[in-house]
């Protein structure tokens, strides 16, 4: 929103905008997809959880 507030052309923002996040997220995607055969899926759930719990931790008591 900010990005099309500023510059006159929506469509070269949001097109710029969605290229972008494509570029970022397929790689992810692609990795994620290979790794997710090779790894239980208990243990993915296990990671995210621990990592989710460590961030809301960190923004309660204003770290970071």
């Amino acid at each position: 929103m900010a990005l099309a507030a500023q510059y006159a052309s929506l469509f070269w923002v949001v097109a710029g905008t969605t290229l972008g996040m494509m570029l970022a997220n397929a790689p992810a995607v692609l990795l994620g997809d290979k790794m997710g055969s090779n790894l239980p899926l208990k243990l993915v759930h296990g990671i995210a959880a621990a990592i989710f719990a460590t961030l809301g931790i960190a923004t309660l008591l204003g770290i970071g």
